[in-house]
């Protein structure tokens, strides 16, 4: 079988999500990873060996010719990330081919995020306009029509997949599929901590949604620590805290190799964050290192018992206490082992093989 995996843009962080689809369908065949050609490849892409076939919005027949040539010769899998314009007729136009599968990919409630992007300022609601593709209207159509032509889903968390029943989608098969890396991520098991303070970092992008300015508070309440954050994001001011800033041309092992805790806040308020699975998570899990978060429904799906639950960030003070109570080496191994349960590319490729086992049986029955 052959996957091609479309994303909506090569520039923004959403590739990230064809990106992780395309490492699962390299467990059960042969993978073409493509994106809108709308400006430089996301940086957080050259940390997976894939190359990124790029079409244009305006001539989608690069793309869907590529794919009815496919299906001539062999099964084709179009798994569609996120279903946003102009995938929705990419969708539209394969449906229907000889040999053509079709999954709606979903791992945001991304009608909620563009809700929330609206209500941020006047000067966001003008851009993001009724008319604009990423308009909360124009995302929900593109997602129906995505849907209608697929023949079933995959979301990124139970707790997304619940959020989007409430939608006026068709109904099909659906399986979770987390955002998943290859085992060979797997770094070995932390025996005891490097001696010295206690070292944090916040790996995220800078967003409301994501609790930036909680991370501040926390930093200037704990001023022996050793904090990181990527170059390009922010950096404290105040506080004692020695401040690393991360390049871009860092490896993730050596990132995660110099943390001893992540720090994953989200705001409780965003249904966007309610519904998400940060890739921090699953980067973090990979590497054996100890996760601070807030307990969002997805956060407790994956990783109950194997964290640091913050219910509320407002209180640097009691925030930094039970981060110092805590065992960094115990809480690493636990995120291990989720990761080896829950986000290994061997566990998301037999869920998916599932269901296209059970979307070809449901197409051989008798209507």
């Amino acid at each position: 079988m052959l996957t091609f995996a479309l994303a909506e843009s090569a520039v923004t962080n959403s590739i990230g999500r064809a990106i992780s689809l395309s490492l699962v369908a390299a467990e059960f065949g042969d993978v073409e990873l493509w994106a809108v050609d709308d400006g430089p490849t996301w940086t957080g892409a050259r940390h997976f060996d894939l190359t990124v076939h790029r079409f244009s919005a305006h001539r989608l027949d690069t793309v869907i010719d590529r794919i009815r040539d496919a299906a001539r010769t062999q099964p084709v899998l179009v798994w569609i990330s996120k279903g946003l314009s102009p995938l929705d007729r990419i969708a539209r136009a394969v449906a229907g081919t000889r040999g053509v599968t079709i999954v709606a990919d979903f791992d945001d409630d991304d009608v909620s995020l563009m809700q929330e992007q609206v209500r941020k300022s006047v000067k966001t609601a003008l851009h993001l306009n009724i008319l604009h593709r990423k308009s909360p209207l124009q995302v929900a159509r593109a997602q129906r029509r995505t849907a209608a032509a697929a023949s079933s889903y995959t979301f990124s968390s139970d707790a997304l997949r619940r959020t989007y029943r409430e939608r006026e989608l068709p109904a099909r098969p659906s399986a979770v599929v987390a955002h998943a890396r290859p085992t060979s991520w797997l770094a070995p098991a932390r025996s005891t901590r490097r001696p010295g303070p206690l070292r944090l970092a916040y790996l995220g992008t800078v967003r409301p949604h994501k609790g930036a300015d909680r991370i501040l508070a926390l930093v200037e309440a704990m001023p022996d620590i050793e904090f990181s954050s990527f170059s390009g994001s922010f950096r404290p001011a105040g506080g004692g805290a020695t401040w690393h800033a991360i390049g871009p041309e860092a490896s993730l092992p050596d990132v995660y190799a110099d943390i001893d805790f992540t720090l994953v806040p989200q705001d409780p308020r965003s249904s966007a964050a309610q519904n998400q699975l940060p890739s921090k998570i699953v980067e973090a899990a990979a590497f054996g290192v100890a996760v601070v978060a807030t307990p969002t429904p997805v956060i407790e799906e994956y990783c109950a018992g194997s964290y640091i639950p913050v219910h509320d960030w407002s209180d640097p003070r009691a925030v930094a206490a039970s981060i110092r109570e805590a065992d960094p080496v115990a809480l690493g191994a636990a995120m291990r082992r989720v990761f080896v349960d829950r986000f290994a590319t061997e566990v998301s490729g037999v869920a998916v093989e599932q269901l296209l086992q059970s979307t070809r049986t449901r197409r051989s029955q008798p209507a």
